[in-house]
C-alpha cells in the first residue's frame, strides 16, 4: 500500500522544521526490500510510527492528518530517511507536563 501521498512531502526543508520547533526530526538508515520504492518504503515507516494503519480507514480526519509523521528528505544511495514527527504524537507527564521518554522511545523505535 503506497502511503507516500499522505505520510511524504520532500519540498519540507530540514531548515524550516527546526526553526518551526514544532516536530522533532529523526535520521535512519533504511534499504526496503527488493521490488518496494525507496519513497514508498520510508512513507510506509512513517505512517506505522505514527496514524497510518496496513488497510484503509474510513474514519481519519483534519486532525489524524495533522499528526501525520512526514518524510522530508530520502537519499536512497546513502540509504538515508529523514522523518519529522509533529510534537503532538509525543505524550507529556500530567504532573509537569514535559514529553515523556517512553513515548519518544515507542515512536521513533518501535
Amino acid at each position: 500500500m503506497d502511503q507516500s501521498n499522505r505520510y511524504a512531502d520532500l519540498s519540507l526543508k530540514e531548515e524550516d522544521l527546526i526553526e518551526g520547533g514544532k516536530h522533532i526530526l529523526v535520521a535512519y538508515k533504511m534499504k526496503p526490500v527488493d521490488g518496494v520504492g525507496y519513497l514508498e518504503a520510508a512513507a510506509h515507516f512513517a505512517a506505522e510510527s505514527s496514524t497510518g494503519t496496513n488497510v484503509e480507514v474510513s474514519t481519519t480526519d483534519d486532525f489524524t492528518k495533522g499528526v501525520d509523521a512526514l518524510v522530508y528528505h530520502i537519499d536512497e544511495a546513502t540509504e538515508d530517511m529523514r522523518i519529522a514527527y509533529p510534537m503532538e504524537l509525543f505524550d507529556r507527564n500530567v504532573t509537569d507536563g514535559r514529553m515523556m521518554l517512553v513515548s519518544f522511545l515507542t515512536l521513533v523505535i518501535g
